[in-house]
């Protein structure tokens, strides 16, 4: 849906980014009350594809209001399609609850694939930022570019280095002001799913950590930990039946306020209630903030235990309450929300959590979207290149790119920019298959973004429209300049021992629907370079120097 939306005008960006993450919940439930066997997949489809047709009009009604034509096929977006030879059929398969893929035939041994990649470099110079290897641990489950304001916008685990300050409430202005890990000053982001050895584990960095930096634009901290790894059992709301929903990562606007609730009560309006204080229950008594993230009605810990597991009552769901605490005892009732509000600040949607026995909970980005095992550490190298241009311009700051298609296994491979290979086999690059390497090799994975610029936006509104790839002699399309393209290379060391299956030993995070294929591996940018050193940049590029 939101590949289709390249022009938003302003004044329909909020109201517009905030359906589209609707539809994203929309879709959640649906497959939870298919994955549950609460409803067939015919009635779970019946509801979803009429949902749907109510948002998706009230879309086109807002880019109307807004003075803009609506795409003339928006009615066909409606319809939504049960993936039975995929997702359902793998969900079957491994049985209710179980992490649904990678499959043993999403594996292949590098050495039985033929050369299909050149070995030689772009010509021209490059510049090498080095951001270090997330030795800070700074992951979580958002995504700042397609999901701004939404806490779990991406329902996976993304591993950054460089910016400190980024998660789902950065701002250009948060961004310049924050610290980095990158040498020279080089505030700039990169983010990507991390990899997983598939070890049994339920690994929750990154499904925890992002709450305290979120909760800064609103003046306050949110919720604490999510302490319940044992939220693995619960159904989870995630993305997961359909192909009509063509959106990468929550699909949202640029610049909307995409305060769009993760755990919606089943049949509501997506729990969006303008104005209200997301996940506080209205008309309340607020604590102080130190008081955030602890259950509901309980004596309240010094502030350095905040996030700690509580001890549930009978019945209830432990380590739910992402929520911030009321001061006061709240007993649910019978099929309300316990605890599952995501609390973020005054000003916002309120998110509404699923009631008991409600599939589409908001999931944590860990195993609650199905994403299990240990994260293995990355390795990566970060240059900016030539991009096979004989020279290239400064790319303006707070340039936004996503390479890749985190949907791309139910999308199709029209965005895909996977590309998987092994140390010493570098010329050979898989793009829907993950790479078995030779014990003493490591695994790579390989993003280079596009490096065509329109000259204007540091955005647009699906997020990839303002950027093109060049040709393979360097050229850009009509309209369009060369700048610099990022090469992220990520190396990793996959273990060789105690696997739970020797079939299947790693997988990339993923939204749950897309069964963690190798296809949808992606990886997101943006430039906060000081305008001095990305100058220098591009002097050793278009110098043929390597800085």
């Amino acid at each position: 849906m939101s590949l289709a939306l390249d022009q938003v005008p302003n004044g329909a960006k909020e109201s517009v980014g905030q359906k589209l993450a609707t539809l994203d919940q929309q879709v959640a439930q649906a497959y939870g009350q298919w994955h549950s066997q609460e409803k067939s997949s015919e009635e779970a489809l019946g509801e979803l594809n009429q949902q749907r047709s109510q948002t998706i009009q009230s879309i086109g009604q807002d880019l109307q209001n807004a003075g803009a034509e609506q795409p003339a096929d928006m009615g066909s977006m409606a319809q939504c399609q049960m993936m039975q030879d995929q997702a359902a059929a793998e969900g079957e398969e491994q049985g209710e609850g179980a992490q649904q893929g990678p499959k043993a035939e999403d594996f292949v041994n590098i050495e039985d694939v033929q050369p299909n990649a050149s070995k030689e470099a772009d010509p021209g110079g490059s510049f090498e930022t080095k951001c270090g290897a997330n030795e800070n641990e700074h992951f979580n489950s958002d995504n700042v570019i397609a999901a701004p304001g939404v806490l779990n916008g991406a329902h996976h685990v993304h591993d950054y280095v460089g910016n400190e300050d980024t998660n789902q409430a950065s701002s250009d202005e948060s961004l310049a002001a924050a610290g980095t890990t990158c040498a020279k000053g080089d505030q700039s982001t990169h983010y990507w799913p991390v990899i997983r050895s598939l070890d049994g584990n339920e690994d929750q960095r990154g499904a925890v950590q992002e709450s305290d930096a979120a909760g800064e634009q609103a003046g306050e901290e949110q919720g604490g930990d999510q302490a319940g790894d044992d939220q693995a059992g619960n159904e989870v709301g995630t993305n997961s039946v359909a192909n009509g929903d063509e959106g990468q990562d929550q699909g949202q606007v640029e610049g909307a306020d995409q305060g769009a609730d993760q755990g919606q009560v089943e049949g509501a309006d997506q729990g969006q209630v303008e104005g209200a204080d997301q996940g506080q229950d209205q008309g309340q008594e607020q604590p102080p903030a130190e008081d955030q993230g602890q259950d509901q009605g309980q004596e309240q810990p010094p502030a350095e235990d905040q996030g700690q597991e509580q001890p549930p009552a009978e019945g209830e769901d432990q380590g739910q309450d992402q929520g911030q605490d009321q001061g006061q005892e709240q007993p649910p009732a019978e099929g309300e929300d316990q605890g599952q509000d995501q609390g973020q600040g005054e000003g916002e949607e309120d998110q509404v959590g699923g009631g008991e026995g409600a599939e589409a909970q908001p999931g944590d980005g860990g195993a609650n979207d199905l994403n299990v095992g240990s994260i293995l550490a990355p390795e990566p190298t970060i240059k900016l290149t030539s991009g096979g241009a004989d020279q290239v311009t400064e790319m303006p700051r707070f340039l936004r790119i996503i390479t890749g298609d985190a949907k791309a296994f139910t999308n199709g491979d029209a965005n895909a920019n996977a590309s998987w290979s092994c140390e010493g086999f570098e010329d050979r690059q898989l793009k829907d298959k993950y790479p078995i390497c030779p014990e003493g090799s490591k695994m790579i994975r390989t993003f280079n973004f596009q490096n065509c610029w329109d000259g204007q936006n540091t955005d647009s509104g699906n997020h990839r429209d303002h950027m093109e790839f060049s040709d393979e002699q360097g050229n850009c399309p009509e309209g369009f300049q060369n700048i610099p393209q990022v090469e992220q290379t990520i190396k990793y060391d996959i273990p060789q021992q105690n696997l739970v299956n020797a079939d299947t030993p790693f997988a990339v995070d993923s939204f749950p629907e897309q069964l963690h294929n190798p296809i949808t591996d992606h990886s997101d940018f943006i430039n906060v370079m000081p305008e001095d050193l990305m100058k220098t940049a591009v002097d050793c590029i278009n110098e043929n120097k390597e800085c």
